[in-house]
């Protein structure tokens, strides 16, 4: 359980936000074009989660003072 906190506390930094916005945006972009390449729907939804997951996170970079 501590362990979790931990790593929550060091995602709500900026260190944080930026790394989990590079591999959610790196994830979006490989399921996404794996998705063009098979037409599954499922791997739209999940790029375009991925995508929203890392836009969040960009937000919270620049939004912290």
């Amino acid at each position: 359980m501590k362990a979790l906190q931990q790593f929550d506390n060091w995602h709500k930094t900026r260190q944080g936000h930026a790394i989990f916005a590079v591999i959610e945006l790196a994830l979006a972009y490989i399921l996404g074009s794996r998705a063009i390449d098979t037409g599954s729907w499922w791997q739209y939804a999940f790029a375009f989660f991925f995508l929203i997951g890392s836009v969040q996170n960009l937000v919270h970079i620049f939004r912290k003072k």
